[in-house]
């Protein structure tokens, strides 16, 4: 890919995208991948929330810009011209194409530094892959020596964490063994420079608060540590709640940060082909996506980086 953005999302509030009704004790749950089993915010998502935002405010785009990176919906069929290719008209598939924003990090409550930004061995891989098809240069690891150490029950850590008392963390219900590593500390940098800029407090938590633990402790955080929060439905006559009317909803907690791919696909509309269809992305943006958004939910920070960075 030659056009492209890696994106990522920086849940400033909780976030509920859900699946439907539950089968288990949440009413409610968040989706996630079939495979992990971890929580991600799904492209489809990603993307309507992107054309709301270009809609209005000082980033806003004509409704021809729209329909070509967003897509048009039809109710008649589809017509072709030699010359534009197909007719925005008749509608269309949209150029801009979003992938999945897959986890990075997952907050979890610790005993020091308040909580930790919790990442795994299996997570940098998939990261790894996706920061090459974006062209953005990842700091490398020694696979092998990153598993064992977290694989021998060990945690790792930043060279400045605050996660640690006496190389010994408590995260969740869960004590460990901790070393601080420079490879880690490095990579650390390098994310935190790329998801906060200009934002120095932001930059220097995520630096304080990573945390690598083995893939099997990452799978346990992202299954037993979400935010689950019980909903009530208030009568309007009686003034209590109603019958039945109690249920839980899953969210992916604050503070948790995510990633994605963005790229383009061919445009028939020259005016856009000329002015090139991902340049028109800020350097972040503020969003909202998912439920319960008028009680504070869905507050998200989106940032994207050009291959190269």
């Amino acid at each position: 890919m030659t056009n492209n953005r890696l994106y990522y999302v920086h849940c400033m509030s909780s976030v509920h995208i859900g699946t439907g009704q539950g089968v288990g004790i949440i009413d409610m749950p968040m989706i996630r991948e079939k495979v992990t089993e971890w929580p991600y915010l799904p492209g489809s998502s990603m993307k309507g929330v992107h054309r709301v935002f270009f809609k209005s405010g000082i980033h806003k785009q004509p409704e021809k810009w729209l329909n070509s990176a967003f897509g048009k919906a039809s109710n008649k069929g589809t017509n072709f011209n030699s010359d534009d290719g197909f007719e925005l008209d008749d509608g269309n598939a949209g150029a801009l194409v979003m992938s999945d924003a897959k986890i990075l990090a997952f907050p979890v409550a610790s005993r020091y530094g308040t909580f930790a930004y919790v990442t795994c061995p299996l997570v940098l891989k998939r990261f790894r892959r996706d920061t090459v098809a974006a062209g953005v240069d990842m700091p490398e690891f020694d696979w092998a020596a990153l598993e064992s150490v977290v694989n021998s029950g060990v945690v790792m850590l930043h060279t400045d964490s605050k996660l640690d008392k006496n190389n010994e963390v408590f995260v969740d219900e869960f004590t460990s063994g901790a070393v601080k590593d420079e490879a880690f500390a490095k990579w650390t940098d390098w994310l935190a420079g790329q998801i906060f800029v200009k934002d120095e407090l932001s930059e220097t938590m995520l630096k304080e608060r990573m945390l690598l633990v083995s893939d099997e402790a990452f799978q346990y955080f992202v299954s037993m540590c979400s935010e689950v929060v019980p909903r009530i439905r208030i009568g309007l006559e009686t003034g209590s709640v109603e019958p039945g009317a109690l249920w839980n909803e899953e969210y992916l907690p604050v503070e948790s940060i995510l990633y994605g791919v963005i790229w383009s696909d061919g445009i028939s509309v020259k005016t856009l082909e000329n002015r090139g269809l991902l340049d028109i992305f800020p350097e972040e943006a503020f969003l909202q996506i998912g439920g319960n958004a008028t009680v504070g939910k869905g507050r998200i920070r989106c940032r994207y980086v050009k291959g190269g960075a």
